[in-house]
């Protein structure tokens, strides 16, 4: 009977901590391209360590990348109103209302961009 108990609660354990963990959102990086100006998705996907997470229980927004990297960062609702903005690549966003939410990492010669659904 303990051993039974102490299956369940382990159990119990694994699922609820498994529920707090940051959800990877998927980042589309741009180029611009110099002679046109234009801006134009990558074909061969350029490596720039930018990271987005979401975490569903507290409504935070937390976008991860290496120091070294000039960036802005701006949060976007449905309605294409500003929500919020960083200036710095590491940064952290409290969402207040559910929605959909886009994601521009701005940078000099790149951009990229993330959809977020706030439940």
């Amino acid at each position: 009977m303990k051993k039974l108990f102490l299956i369940i609660a382990v159990i119990f354990t694994t699922v609820f901590s498994s529920f707090a963990e940051d959800e990877k959102v998927p980042v589309t990086i741009h180029k611009e391209d110099c002679n046109t100006k234009k801006m134009t998705p990558e074909r061969a996907p350029m490596r720039i360590p930018v990271d987005v997470y979401y975490n569903t229980e507290n409504r935070v927004i937390k976008v991860e990348g290496s120091e070294t990297i000039e960036a802005e960062i701006y949060i976007y609702n449905k309605y294409e109103e500003l929500v919020d903005y960083s200036s710095t690549i590491n940064a952290e966003f409290q969402l207040t209302m559910p929605g959909e939410y886009t994601i521009i990492i701005q940078s000099e010669y790149w951009y990229a961009e993330a959809i977020v659904n706030a439940y």
